[in-house]
């Protein structure tokens, strides 16, 4: 027997499905290369594929680029900067003492997603995920885990950097020993040493660096490629370390200062948006045991970042993780932010513009 008339009525019954249920399941598929084969599927699939409003784009790696930032490249500019930066006006003070200092690294993509963009008519929900370029970022400056979210409007809004200099599965937990470990890393909050603060502020301005070099890159996207409804816009990157995010007021803004600013974003030779003047909190703990996620992290540290002007003209307002949603960013991620914020001793610095 023929299966022809079973095809067929496959093939009325998928017909059969309203535009309305055919754009939510492309809502859930997201990939634009996935979503850009559709436009060949069908006539229908073909009118339907551009109304699609989540779309989630992976920028491959350019072939001319399979490293370009080494680390010595990173190490000798993060020393021009801490000189220009911090010898002169990093002002830095504990709660109790008083150390010093600072340094960075890099992230960055050079491909243009637009020819993909260009597909699609009603986005409201963008991820852009890089490529990885070698190393993670932190890497050679003493850092085996950094992880960082950022939040821009026109410019940057708040920053917050959770690092360690050691990151690794503990075997060492049960809920009856909690209250312990508890006081014990209370008893185990310690000052930095003016190295180790050093240290931590190269991961502060590497993280920075990168985030401001994803905001301007998307700056160039949008300048390119409106995108007008946009609601949400998330970029990442392969290694899953570092996330910008904008929602609906952070793109007006940005919008409205693209468009009294054209002329400085064609002739910049920056290559990322300047970061403004900065407030900043650190933390730091020697470990911190996390028994919810089964991980101890060791040079524990956590970094809170706003814009002096943010924190100027909310003077009620101290430094905290505020409107970040940690949801959705790995338990570990969340546990340590969260128990982090709860040691007592903290530095407080002002960081310049850059």
């Amino acid at each position: 027997m023929s299966s022809k008339p079973e095809e067929d009525s496959y093939s009325d019954n998928f017909d059969r499905l309203p535009d309305a249920l055919l754009l939510f399941i492309f809502n859930k598929l997201q990939d634009a290369k996935s979503l850009s084969n559709c436009l060949l599927v069908s006539k229908r699939f073909f009118s339907l594929t551009p109304f699609t409003d989540t779309i989630f784009v992976s920028i491959p790696t350019p072939h001319h680029l399979s490293k370009p930032w080494t680390a010595a490249s990173h190490m000798n500019t993060l020393r021009l900067l801490v000189h220009s930066l911090f010898l002169k006006p990093l002002k830095c003070f504990h709660h109790i003492t008083a150390p010093k200092s600072a340094t960075r690294s890099f992230d960055s993509s050079h491909h243009q997603p637009n020819a993909v963009l260009k597909n699609f008519k009603e986005i409201k929900s963008l991820h852009l995920e890089l490529p990885s370029h070698g190393d993670d970022l932190g890497s050679d400056c003493g850092a085996s885990f950094l992880k960082w979210k950022a939040e821009f409007g026109s410019n940057l809004e708040t920053c917050i950097i959770l690092g360690a200099t050691s990151f690794e599965r503990s075997n060492k937990f049960s809920s009856s020993s909690f209250c312990f470990q508890q006081k014990e890393q209370e008893c185990m909050e310690q000052t930095l040493t003016d190295d180790e603060l050093k240290l931590r502020v190269i991961w502060t301005i590497s993280c920075l660096i990168a985030a401001s070099t994803r905001h301007y890159w998307f700056k160039k996207i949008l300048a390119d490629h409106p995108i007008p409804i946009l609601q949400r816009l998330l970029i990442s990157d392969a290694n899953k370390q570092g996330k910008l995010y904008m929602g609906t007021e952070e793109l007006v803004q940005l919008r409205n200062s693209m468009n009294s600013q054209k002329e400085t974003l064609e002739s910049s030779t920056l290559e990322r948006t300047p970061v403004p003047e900065l407030s900043m909190k650190l933390w730091y703990l020697p470990v911190l045991e996390l028994p919810e996620s089964g991980y101890v992290m060791r040079g524990a540290t956590l970094v809170l970042i706003r814009p002096v002007a943010w924190t100027t003209e909310r003077r009620n307002s101290d430094l905290t993780v505020g409107k970040l949603d940690l949801e959705g960013d790995g338990k570990a991620f969340s546990e340590a932010v969260r128990e982090m914020i709860k040691v007592k001793k903290n530095y407080l610095m002002t960081m310049s513009s850059f």
